[in-house]
C-alpha cells in the first residue's frame, strides 16, 4: 500500500491509499464478475478502495499498470453490490448489481458523485504511480 496526494474536485488536497489488491478476494467472483449481493453490515457504502495491478511483460522489461477504484452500494433491498471504475486517463464504470436491485434518486446521485471523485483522483494516482514504475507518459 502506497499513499498518494491528489487534488479533489474542490481543489483540496487529499491523501489516498493505493492498494495492490482489489476490494475483496478475486475468488469471490463468479465467471469473472462480482456477485450482486454482499452484506451491507460488513461493507460500508461509497468508500472508494483504490488499487493497482502491475504486470511485467515476459518478452521484455516493459511494465504496465491497471488502475481501478471500487466501492460498495447498499440498494433498497439491503444488499450491497460493487461499483468498479477502471482506468487512468480515461475511466470506465461497471456496476455489478442484480436486475432486481432497487435504487432511488439519492442512491444514484451518490453513486454519480463517488464516481466523479474517483474519475478525478484516478488519473492523478496513475500518473504518479506510473512515474515511480518508470512508465513513460503517453503524449
Amino acid at each position: 500500500m502506497t499513499m498518494y496526494k491528489v487534488v479533489d474536485e474542490f481543489d483540496e488536497l487529499m491523501n489516498i491509499k493505493l492498494h495492490d489488491k482489489e476490494i475483496l478476494p478475486s475468488d469471490l467472483k463468479e465467471d469473472g464478475k462480482w456477485p450482486a449481493c454482499f452484506s451491507p453490515m460488513d461493507n460500508p457504502s461509497y468508500e472508494p478502495h483504490y488499487s493497482v495491478s502491475v504486470h511485467k511483460h515476459s518478452d521484455d522489461e516493459e511494465v504496465s499498470a491497471l488502475y481501478m477504484a471500487q466501492f460498495f452500494v447498499e440498494d433498497g433491498e439491503f444488499d450491497s453490490f460493487i461499483v468498479e471504475v477502471h482506468g487512468g486517463r480515461l475511466c470506465e464504470t461497471n456496476m455489478h448489481l442484480h436486475h432486481h436491485s432497487i435504487l432511488d434518486s439519492d442512491m444514484l446521485l451518490t453513486i454519480t458523485h463517488t464516481v466523479e471523485e474517483i474519475q478525478n483522483a484516478l488519473p492523478q494516482i496513475a500518473k504518479q504511480h506510473d512515474k515511480s514504475l518508470g512508465i513513460k507518459e503517453l503524449v
